[in-house]
Parts: C-alpha cells; sequence; structure tokens
C-alpha cells in the first residue's frame, strides 16, 4: 500500500498498489500545475480527509474535477466527474514519497494536441 500526502497532511490517499507508470500531461492545466499523475480507480485508491479539507475545480468539458487541499492547497488529485466504482482518479504522485515511486517509467501525455502517448 502506498500513501500520499499533502503538505499539510489534512489530505492523505491510499493507493493499493504501486502504479506501473506515471504520467506527464502536456495540457495547458496540468503543464501549470506541474502534476505527475498516478491512475488508479476508485477501487484502488481511497482519498482520506474531512470533508471540508478539500476544494474542487471542475473545468473547460466539466469532465475532470481537481482538487487541492483546503490548508496548505497542494493539488492532491483529479477524478471524473462520473463517480462510479471503476473511474479514474489520478492521484498527484509528486505527494508520494520518491522511494516508493523509484524505478516507476514516466510517460509523456500530449494532452495540448495530440491526445498521445508521445514518449
Amino acid at each position: 500500500m502506498l500513501t500520499a500526502s499533502c503538505h499539510c497532511g489534512a489530505v492523505q490517499i491510499e493507493i493499493s498498489e504501486k502504479p506501473e507508470t506515471l504520467t506527464q500531461c502536456t495540457c495547458s492545466i496540468c503543464r501549470r500545475y506541474g502534476a505527475l499523475w498516478a491512475y488508479c480507480t476508485r477501487q484502488t485508491a481511497r482519498v482520506l480527509s474531512a470533508p471540508d479539507a478539500e476544494t474542487s475545480y471542475i473545468w473547460n468539458d466539466k469532465v475532470i474535477e481537481f482538487f487541492h487541499c483546503n490548508t496548505c492547497d497542494c493539488l492532491t488529485h483529479y477524478e471524473s466527474t462520473e463517480k462510479s466504482d471503476d473511474s479514474r482518479i489520478a492521484v498527484n504522485a509528486r505527494m508520494m514519497s520518491p522511494k516508493d515511486i523509484k524505478g516507476v517509467k514516466v510517460r509523456t501525455f500530449d494532452g495540448a494536441d495530440t491526445w498521445k502517448y508521445i514518449d
């Protein structure tokens, strides 16, 4: 089990297994956030926080909801706005211990143009 945590610890996320890959996306928002995504599902990741510990931001086509800690403002994860057991949760791997993700391949996704992996 891996744990990701915002800077202050108010938002923690448990991930049941080490990701096979991590994704850096070149879209305008991910590039600005500097996020490194570990893709999970609602079955393989569990967000642990008080109900008022985080705020979400929904943009553009309103299918992705980005979550930030209300205390330290770290970007913690994003989820599909359509919540189901198998919907995606992307955890910001920059909140994980570097030793826990050491050796995991980082892929680059061209979210700015082609919508394809370019690595």
